[in-house]
């Protein structure tokens, strides 16, 4: 029975061939969005590792040359006058660690053999209180941490996962010529709400470093609905406190507009993708009833020879679906052997993990849909014709 399952099938090559084409390239396309999509909507669900809500950022950049010992000390006192404030509930002075920024670089720590990529992120002590970051495992720096000789960090979960499989808690890794050890595991840190978020490491910061770094970066925590109170007055408590001749305001804004924007900008582009992605979709699941439905309307005359032979209608239905399915399973089979070792086609970079298994899984249940429904209907109309009509039907 099932040589001359296969059989019938060889035999009705040439037909089957093209059929084969067109569903391998309605796999792969199908695929190919599904990894896409999924690869979205996982990203979305990401949980950040931070709070944006009631801070505020103020973005200082140095204009002209200050001696070391000076700026350090000004920039001690501003952190002192923010938080004087009433409303203010902690201040923090980073750098390379702002939320919605891409401002950002990626260097290579080392641990033993191995290489790790990541965003360094310059924190201080009081930047997780400010940005309300909750430790996974381990703990945030803290006074005891200041003058060590080998310095804390903490790292993303990410990170944790992959390169540590989950045991990252007292590892050390260089950077440079400096020695830092893992006394933490965060989670990720998304610059926008639909970006692949990169692996990264905060830095624990023992001094402001200003005019090490042209600059500074100053979150600042305030009490509900008491951001727009510290905008009016966050200005004149810089200038007053630092010397305008040397430093100046890059930016002042609160987080959440800045979330806003950032969101807009990446929802907007996203949007006419997944449109797009949405159309093309649409289009694989016509085109596939359409070839499917076709090629069983062609067998018709083969129908009626089986009818008259005394095959029933639903014996002719189920070999249809088998042929379809059979064609359909080996060109998507094809197209997940490629996914597997190339999964960056369909995303541009590597896919959050789990998420090929998922599209993998998806479209060959939407495949299966597919078959049947493009199959059933017209092999439920071909079986019901007269064996005679059927045979005139060349």
């Amino acid at each position: 029975m099932i040589r001359l399952f296969f059989k019938t099938i060889w035999n009705n090559r040439r037909r089957n061939i093209l059929v084969f084409i067109e569903l391998f390239m309605i796999s792969l396309v199908m695929v190919n969005l599904t990894v896409y999509l999924i690869n979205m909507y996982t990203i979305f669900k990401i949980k950040n590792c931070y709070d944006t809500h009631n801070v505020v950022l103020i973005q200082i950049r140095m204009k002209s040359d200050e001696d070391e010992k000076i700026s350090e000390q000004a920039f001690q006192n501003l952190k002192k006058v923010l938080s004087s404030n009433s409303f203010v509930t902690s201040v923090s002075i980073c750098n390379n660690s702002i939320p919605y920024n891409y401002n950002t670089w990626r260097t290579e720590f080392k641990h033993d053999s191995d290489r790790i990529g990541m965003d360094p992120r310059l924190a201080d002590i009081d930047y997780a209180k400010v940005m309300k970051i909750k430790l996974l495992k381990g703990r945030w720096f803290d006074e005891t941490d200041l003058a060590k000789e080998v310095l804390p960090m903490t790292i993303s979960r990410d990170v944790d996962e992959t390169d540590f499989h989950g045991e990252g808690l007292g590892k050390r890794l260089k950077m440079d010529d400096k020695t830092y050890e893992v006394i933490g595991v965060t989670d990720r840190f998304k610059r926008s709400e639909i970006e692949t978020p990169d692996s990264f490491g905060f830095l624990m910061k023992e001094k402001i470093d200003a005019k090490k770094y042209y600059g500074a970066d100053i979150l600042i925590r305030t009490e509900d609905n008491k951001s727009g109170v510290l905008l009016a007055i966050a200005e004149s408590q810089v200038y007053s406190t630092l010397n305008p001749g040397n430093w100046t305001i890059d930016s002042l804004n609160s987080l959440e507009n800045m979330r806003n924007q950032q969101n807009g900008e990446s929802y907007q582009r996203n949007y006419i993708t997944v449109i797009i992605a949405l159309f093309i979709m649409i289009n694989i699941f016509l085109g596939t009833i359409g070839i499917l439905w076709y090629n069983s309307n062609l067998r018709i005359h083969e129908i009626g020879i089986r009818r008259a032979l005394g095959s029933t209608g639903n014996g002719i239905k189920k070999l249809l679906i088998a042929e379809n399915m059979v064609l359909a399973g080996l060109s998507l089979l094809i197209v997940i052997i490629i996914m597997m070792q190339i999964p960056v086609i369909a995303t541009g970079s590597k896919p959050e993990p789990g998420v090929v298994i998922w599209s993998i899984w998806t479209s060959v249940a939407v495949m299966v849909i597919l078959v049947v429904l493009s199959t059933w209907i017209p092999a439920s109309l071909a079986s019901k014709i007269r064996p005679a009509i059927a045979l005139k039907t060349e």
